[in-house]
């Protein structure tokens, strides 16, 4: 006799979830979706996106073209749409480069034009929810790599390139990994090569650019009196009388047409040779003014107070005109030589880390832009949260954005300070209240690609929790930026928002899955909002009560007992249906599933 277990399937345990590959539980209203970045018809997308109920929408306007194509009449209409379905709204103002770099280096310039862009973008995302704190995500960086690339190995943590810039010019320069066998500090070991060590070699770099500098300036103001001197030696210019009436001459003194040749062509030979050493004279001069200025806004005061001795004693020798007057050119000579001697003994910094000179001017910016939302609408400013780009990038790393976050609040503090008479503490407040991070799950998990693993991740995400005020939730496997429903690749999802404590409970958590939408979303796949649902085992109800849409795929239906009613089996088991019926008497026909007699159910 057949056991019964052994017969029938019985129903789904619906105490136990069926499909949960996130292992985290968030109810649905926890999350939130984005809108098509690709359209600037935003107002369509957003009644397409709520249909499923969600009940947090976020306008995405990363393509500047895009946000400047939105009408104010959309932007209107969507406010209206959303207060009449209890939907609360955030924005994804446009990617753009916050420090002023490109691809020819920084420019003050770039850097002003993209803070008025920036500060245009979060005053319009007001109008979508004035009277709250509305939540606006741009990235920490948009056209520059990670600017210290590093991997992880076996072995630990290993730089491979580090950036650094000019400060004075915005020109930048990457340093990479050289082989180096010169002995240091007396000691040699043959076939040993040095260690990489970034700072060592910024240092080692600084260096040598400024020996070679000095040296080109060394070079120029040799050349340009030794061309004097083989002037003088040539013609026999040797005793006093003579140099002064030389001078004279070249001054344009005297006039020399009333000189008889072969005097009048020996002069001119004369001129020619004194204007040629002159010209390498003036532009060592220049050089090393140049360098001086450099140096001077650089120093740290022990140099400082070298150069302001030689500027003390310099001072009186330089006048007007001192460059192109040849009776003075001893003691121009002199300025020349004392001021490469003292930049000689001095070691500024020429090159910085870029990464340090990036968070310098994008602070700038987003302290700015952030001052002026709250200059304009005060308690109900828009949040200016800074996202994460995908790893690879200019600071996407917790490290860096934690950094720039901080010193946007110091510098916007300081403008409030300064510019609204209010008090630091009320200040320091606001900026904490004003500035913060969207931590975006997917682009840290790109962290892979450079040999890091899960660990990597959930402390990345642990180092930036204190500052989260909102998240991007998207999957994918850490090699491509791939934006997945959570749940289908290998984001460390569970631990992260465990990291993230009561910052990512209280955070808006906005779905993000571009390429769902691309590929299965018109195949049949639907709304990235069901799978994320799912992959969370998220309650069906909002009492919190079962089941959850973990459980749903695997129950197919709500019903209780013990499984299907009359299931297909009964009629194999028992003879009960057409199934065991010979074909010619309705029976089931070879390659089909059912009896004929079954085909039009």
């Amino acid at each position: 006799m057949v056991a019964y277990t052994a017969i029938y399937p019985g129903a789904d345990n619906f105490l136990v979830p069926s499909y949960n590959p996130t292992g985290y539980q968030m109810s649905p209203g926890d999350f939130g979706t984005t809108l098509d970045p690709r359209t600037a018809n935003q107002l369509s997308d957003a009644n397409i996106k709520m249909n499923p109920g969600v009940k947090h929408v976020e306008i995405t306007e990363v393509d500047p073209g895009v946000s400047e194509s939105i009408p104010k009449q959309h932007r209107q209409e969507m406010k209206r749409l959303m207060k009449l379905t209890g939907v609360s709204p955030s924005v994804h103002i446009p990617v753009l480069e916050a420090s002023g770099m490109g691809q020819d280096g920084w420019n003050e310039a770039n850097r002003i034009g993209v803070e008025k862009q920036l500060a245009a973008a979060v005053l319009r995302s007001h109008d979508l929810d004035p009277k709250g704190n509305i939540s606006v995500t741009t990235h920490s960086t948009a056209q520059i790599p990670e600017m210290k690339q590093t991997i992880k190995t076996k072995d630990g943590e290993e730089t491979t390139a580090l950036w650094i810039v000019d400060p004075r010019t915005g020109k930048y320069h990457v340093i990479k990994p050289e082989e180096r066998y010169f002995p240091e500090k007396g000691k040699f070991t043959p076939e040993e090569k040095k260690e990489f060590k970034p700072e060592k070699e910024l240092e080692k770099f600084n260096k040598d650019q400024w020996i070679n500098q000095l040296s080109d300036i060394n070079r120029q103001a040799n050349y340009g009196e030794q061309t004097i001197r083989e002037v003088e030696r040539q013609f026999n210019i040797n005793s006093e009388e003579e140099k002064q009436k030389i001078n004279k001459i070249l001054s344009s003194k005297i006039n020399i047409d009333r000189f008889k040749e072969p005097e009048k062509e020996r002069i001119k030979q004369i001129q020619r040779g004194m204007h040629h050493g002159q010209i390498y004279l003036r532009d060592s001069y220049r050089n090393m003014k140049a360098l001086f200025d450099m140096a001077y806004s650089n120093a740290n005061e022990k140099d400082k107070k070298k150069l302001n001795q030689f500027a003390k004693w310099a001072a009186p020798q330089v006048q007007e005109g001192i460059e192109g007057d040849p009776k003075k050119r001893e003691e121009f000579t002199e300025i020349i030589e004392k001021g490469l001697k003292t930049l000689s003994e001095i070691q500024p910094e020429m090159f910085v880390p870029l990464n340090n000179f990036v968070i310098d001017k994008s602070s700038q910016t987003f302290a700015n832009v952030a001052e002026s939302a709250y200059n304009e609408f005060g308690k109900t400013a828009p949040i200016l949260n800074i996202e994460n780009p995908p790893a690879g990038g200019g600071l996407s790393k917790a490290e860096d954005l934690k950094s720039l976050i901080k010193e946007s609040r110091k510098k916007l503090t300081k403008n409030l300070i300064e510019n609204n008479h209010l008090d630091k503490s009320e200040a320091k407040k606001i900026s904490e209240k004003l500035i913060g991070a969207t931590w975006d799950v997917g682009h840290i998990n790109m962290l892979r690609k450079q040999g890091y693993e899960d660990k990597d991740i959930i402390k990345q995400t642990e180092i930036i929790a204190p500052f989260v005020k909102h998240v991007h939730l998207s999957d994918n496997f850490g090699y491509e930026h791939t934006e997945l429903p959570m749940g289908m690749g290998n984001v460390p999802i569970k631990q992260i928002m465990q990291k993230l404590g009561k910052k990512g409970f209280e955070a808006k958590k906005i779905i993000e899955a571009g390429n769902w939408w691309q590929h299965f979303a018109d195949k049949g796949g639907g709304n990235p909002f069901k799978p994320t649902i799912e992959g969370f085992n998220s309650q069906a109800y909002k009492t919190q009560a079962g089941p959850t849409w973990g459980q749903i795929p695997g129950l197919g239906a709500y019903y209780l007992g013990q499984g299907p009613i009359n299931p297909p089996i009964h009629h194999s088991v028992y003879q009960a249906g057409f199934t065991p019926l010979p074909v010619e008497l309705g029976g089931e026909m070879p390659g089909q599933e059912r009896g004929r007699f079954a085909q039009g159910n």
